[in-house]
């Protein structure tokens, strides 16, 4: 996405017919400036036309009085309601005096089907653009309150327990809202490599903790615990703080002493005992091959499992050498068929649901032989996730997400390697090299079996 400052400037130059209005008084139509920086307010833009109630209240909540207006470029209002006795050429009337009050044109009661379809695009790609700019502003929210925490837990252990609690109470308020979510794939510039793992882990294990049903205490110890379950790699050095299969025996004893560091810093911090167990734990496996205890099922507790399990997946999807990456559809597949018993069977087939046999930043080839990129995914629609698809006659920045579910005709062929791509569609779908992921409002739907699928 490319945002320039400058088309404000333009947008003024071009339209010196603007006017002011009370916030009170928008309403959908009106094509309105937003003389703010770009962090100031969530929108992809800093003028377009209002196209629902839920952004006027988002306008609303930006602190400002007033705001410019263009009357020129905004649709007219809707034409009074008839009363008895008025006639259609009276109410004609009314309403084109409005519109030449407002400073606007009278137009066709019949619109031209090529304008709306155009108009409704804009509309809908402005729209797109302030979602994914909302779920990037809440992701980095996120990562300011990690690397708090991370800064204040050896010198301010009670401070750092109080920014984390907030951190994740603030992501369980959001995630309580969505009676359905999807988990959205954003840019790469949402997120910074030391705090980028953790909000992974974090978002995607309270996704899993919702589908397992957990209460909101344990929620809240689940989101704690995924947050901080790396906590004692904060003092390793920079190499170390990543696993290598190539560290000698001692490198890897020194890798693995993270666990008991990171449980020594959370007594320290006085936090829960279930939090303190995901962090103890979170290197356990099902069949008794993890670390440092060699716990086996029933033996891990139950929220350190999903801990475990999440942080498997992105590490085999983030991991510390990016050339060892692999796409989230081979990590998912790689796990379900060779890492099986070393996961909890429920918990395993609640997140292969959740993920969807294409997880967002999954790369396809169409049953039509275009290419796509994986934007979202549905936990109650695994096999129809919302993609992006090149298209050469669409530049890349104003690309629309497709929603396979309203899209019956269009299937998916194979998942790719990113560099399977024809270099066209490599540039214009920009694989990431690192995965960010956060969740927004999803559609509500019925679950679906996709165990077949995944051993595919």
């Amino acid at each position: 996405m490319i945002l320039r400052q400058g088309s404000v400037c333009a947008n003024r130059m071009k339209n010196k017919e603007a006017q002011f209005i009370d916030i009170a008084d928008l309403r959908i139509g009106l094509y309105i400036y937003l003389d703010l920086g770009w962090m100031a307010h969530p929108f992809a833009l800093n003028s377009f036309r209002i196209a629902s109630q839920e952004q006027i209240d988002t306008i609303r909540g930006l602190d400002i009085e007033r705001i410019r207006f263009s009357p020129e470029q905004s649709l007219p209002p809707p034409p009074p309601t008839l009363v008895a006795g008025t006639s259609v050429a009276a109410a004609s009337s009314t309403a084109e005096a409005s519109a030449t009050t407002n400073g606007t044109a009278p137009v066709d009661s019949i619109a031209d089907p090529a304008s709306v379809a155009r108009q409704q695009r804009r509309e809908q790609l402005s729209n797109q653009r302030a979602s994914l700019q909302r779920c990037e502003n809440r992701f980095s929210d996120a990562t300011k309150s990690y690397r708090q925490v991370a800064e204040s837990a050896h010198n301010r252990p009670a401070f750092a327990r109080q920014q984390c609690e907030s951190a994740v109470t603030a992501l369980l308020a959001e995630l309580s809202e969505q009676e359905e979510s999807c988990i959205r794939l954003l840019s790469e510039k949402a997120g910074e490599k030391t705090s980028l793992h953790a909000i992974n882990v974090t978002v995607i294990s309270l996704l899993l903790g919702k589908a397992l049903g957990l209460d909101e205490d344990h929620m809240k110890y689940l989101g704690m615990g995924a947050l901080l379950h790396d906590l004692g790699k904060l003092d390793l050095p920079d190499r170390l703080r990543w696993r290598d299969d190539q560290f000698t025996s001692a490198e890897r004893q020194i890798y693995q002493g993270h666990v008991g560091h990171g449980l020594s810093i959370s007594r320290s911090m006085g936090l829960p005992n279930e939090v303190q167990q995901v962090i103890d734990q979170h290197h356990e496996l099902d069949d008794g091959s993890g670390y440092p205890r060699r716990l086996k099922g029933s033996q891990i507790a139950e929220l350190a499992r999903v801990v475990a399990l999440v942080n498997h997946y992105d590490n085999l999807c983030n991991p510390g050498n990016p050339a060892l990456a692999i796409t989230p559809h081979e990590a998912l597949s790689l796990i379900y068929a060779q890492a099986k018993r070393q996961f909890d069977q429920r918990t395993l087939g609640l997140f292969i649901r959740m993920m969807g046999v294409y997880p967002p930043g999954s790369v396809l080839e169409l049953n039509d032989g275009r290419y796509a990129m994986v934007a979202s995914v549905n936990s109650s629609r695994p096999l129809r996730p919302q993609i992006i698809i090149h298209d050469s006659a669409i530049p890349a920045e104003e690309a629309m997400i497709v929603d396979l579910e309203h899209a019956p005709d269009l299937g998916i062929h194979r998942s790719l390697k990113p560099l399977q791509l024809p270099r066209a569609a490599f540039d214009y779908l920009s694989p990431r090299k690192r995965l960010c992921y956060f969740f927004e409002r999803g559609r509500e739907a019925p679950p679906a079996n996709v165990d077949a699928e995944v051993a595919q």
